[in-house]
């Protein structure tokens, strides 16, 4: 597997696509890149809402104090998901092996749902890069009364 460098960008598509395919070789190698380039575009989205709902003077309102703002939100961001401060990343790292190391038991059609009663009623789909939940149609209660 290929290691990533992180620090250069969290929104880097060029590093995406190089992680996505690094997945597609070694999935169970690749999955805390995974999780850490998600705790890090999470942790952006934080700091750029915070930003939205904090009152501003109008002195430092230009294009330029925006872009600046923008480009130190990213590099925190990166920053602190690297450091593991939030915990985000080791959640996720945690859930994607246990859904990794769950035993797959899928037909042609894609696996069935089965942990509620109302899940009966779904089915999961696995295409080659998709996937998609079908609800099946719920037989009528009233028309089984009858």
């Amino acid at each position: 597997m290929t290691s990533l460098n992180t620090s250069t960008s969290a929104l880097d598509f060029a590093q995406i696509a190089q992680l996505k395919s690094n997945a597609k070789a070694d999935e169970s190698g690749s999955v805390k890149e995974v999780a850490q380039q998600f705790e890090s575009i999470f942790i952006n989205m934080m700091l750029q809402s915070m930003r939205k709902a904090t009152e501003r003077s109008g002195l430092m309102d230009s294009d330029a104090a925006q872009t600046y703002e923008s480009m130190f939100d990213q590099e925190l961001a990166l920053h602190l998901s690297e450091q593991g401060g939030f915990g985000v990343a080791e959640a996720l790292e945690r859930q994607i092996q246990m859904n990794q190391s769950r035993p797959k038991s899928a037909g042609s059609e894609g696996f069935a749902l089965q942990s509620e009663p109302a899940a009966r009623l779904m089915h999961l789909r696995e295409d080659a890069d998709t996937y998609a939940i079908e609800r099946k149609t719920a037989p009528n209660p009233r028309a089984l009364e009858r």
